[in-house]
């Protein structure tokens, strides 16, 4: 495999999986630990190489790979006193894989094509079980060249969408994100409808995933619920996200903005 070193930077739910999926699949993974040793130490011992931080991971990788929260973290490991950015080849790809604003990536991109350096975001969907089983969607915005050099590695991982240039894989996957968590916000006030008239919302599910009302929230309702507790501040995040590229751009979601008027809080519980 060319461009084999993938720094790889986020060892978290998602993150960790993903690794393995690129160890298992040939490459040679940097990464430094993040939040927690755990994962890092597990890897290690199926041949993950430990760095001291993001800037020494970036002075090993052909292509930076980076799974964190937000925006800040993605600063904190590119730009940062630490960062990759100060230590990345000319000729190296960042491949950003956290959902982030659109404007966000392309400023990214802009300042690392000045020292040559090509920007890829790919936002990823596909969950847990998809990180683990290698069945991830990895949303692609950026230079079809620069795709083509990550293919291998990233198809280690799951199947590739290349949308466009920078940004637009961003869109895409707010855009699948809107859905999703719109889906999920009408199955929740569904089921509640069912307990009000003492239909067990177990009933109604087997229903739904029989009958027109069947969807991805429906076929993995059971998956969802014991991460719901930690889903739920992601799930606002990137339904702000969502309302602001729809703001910047003029387009109207006005099914979003009474999603985010919901009371969120009271699911952080888990009883959906």
């Amino acid at each position: 495999m060319t461009d084999r070193n993938i720094g790889f930077i986020g060892l978290g739910d998602m993150g960790k999986p993903m690794a393995r999926r690129l160890l298992q699949g040939g490459c040679d993974v940097f990464s430094c630990a993040h939040r927690r040793r755990e994962a890092i130490e597990e890897l290690k011992s199926e041949g993950l190489v430990e760095c001291d931080d993001p800037a020494a991971v970036g002075a090993k990788a052909d292509i930076l790979m980076s799974v964190v929260v937000d925006e800040a973290q993605t600063d904190r490991v590119l730009r940062g006193p630490s960062g990759a950015f100060a230590t990345l080849r000319p000729g190296s790809v960042v491949v950003i894989m956290s959902t982030l604003a659109p404007k966000y990536c392309q400023d990214i991109a802009a300042e690392a094509a000045s020292r040559d350096i090509a920007v890829l975001d790919c936002p990823i969907s596909g969950g847990t079980f998809g990180a683990e089983q290698g069945t991830l969607a990895l949303i692609l915005g950026g230079d079809a060249e620069a795709v083509e050099r990550c293919r291998p590695a990233l198809e280690t991982m799951g199947k590739i969408f290349h949308c466009g240039d920078v940004g637009l894989g961003q869109v895409a996957k707010l855009a699948n994100n809107a859905v999703i968590i719109g889906t999920t916000a009408l199955l929740w006030e569904s089921r509640n409808l069912a307990r009000s008239y003492g239909l067990a919302p177990d009933a109604l599910m087997e229903v739904l995933a029989n009958s027109t009302g069947n969807s991805f929230a429906v076929e993995n309702w059971d998956r969802f619920l014991p991460m719901w507790p930690h889903l739920i501040d992601l799930v606002l995040k990137d339904m702000k996200l969502c309302r602001d590229a729809a703001e910047a751009s003029g387009a109207a979601m006005p099914i979003l903005q009474a999603n985010l008027a919901l009371d969120w809080e009271q699911t952080r519980d888990g009883s959906l």
